[in-house]
């Protein structure tokens, strides 16, 4: 499920007109009131009211379920992530709770955007959706993006001397593909020997072994 600043709306602290935002809960409090909590331009996942938005997309996958809280109030999300301690645990970095709330977002990730939203995503070079995105297509082994990374990774080591996790993260995903465009890559890879990195290599090795 997504949503979007209303036209006309004021300017909202760390929400931009225009962007469309992911909806992690949809909750009602015990008086009533209703809220979405969207993960904001600080990536901050915290409750705005649902008078600030429209609705872009309400696809919900059977992981959603209606979970009626002690408290009288109530909130519409993954299933995952209904027990009374979630969001507090994961506004305290607890590790479980980040796990659990990262594999939530590569699923809708992968669920929710579109090609070309997919494609902007590497074009801009949004390091940590980038990652969210990686790890969904290499779980899914979704092979639509291959021609879309191996020009990512190409530009990415072409204009920097080090490593980053997305770089690996994609090679990773390519080396589950026997296909020409992937051999293509990885062979013109070994061959300029100024990309060359010791973990990058070893993928491509074991590839071709």
């Amino acid at each position: 499920m997504r949503v979007r600043i209303k036209e006309g709306i004021q300017k909202q602290e760390n929400l931009s007109i225009d962007k469309k935002y992911m909806v992690y809960s949809v909750e009602t409090s015990k008086n009533k009131e209703e809220f979405y909590r969207v993960e904001n331009d600080l990536k901050q996942v915290v409750p705005y009211s649902i008078s600030l938005f429209d609705i872009v997309s309400d696809r919900k996958n059977s992981d959603w379920i209606l979970w009626n809280k002690p408290n009288n109030s109530s909130a519409f999300l993954p299933k995952q992530l209904a027990y009374l301690s979630f969001w507090e645990d994961y506004y305290n970095d607890e590790l479980e709770a980040l796990k659990k709330f990262n594999l939530v977002k590569e699923q809708l990730f992968q669920e929710e955007l579109g090609d070309d939203e997919l494609h902007e995503i590497f074009e801009q070079d949004n390091e940590d959706e980038i990652i969210f995105v990686l790890n969904a297509l290499h779980k899914t082994k979704d092979n639509k993006m291959t021609n879309q990374i191996i020009q990512y990774v190409k530009r990415k080591l072409e204009k920097s001397n080090g490593l980053d996790n997305t770089v690996l993260l994609a090679f990773q995903y390519l080396s589950l593909f026997k296909q020409s465009d992937v051999e293509d890559y990885f062979i013109y890879y070994l061959t300029n020997i100024e990309l060359g990195n010791d973990l990058l290599t070893a993928v491509v090795n074991e590839y071709f072994n």
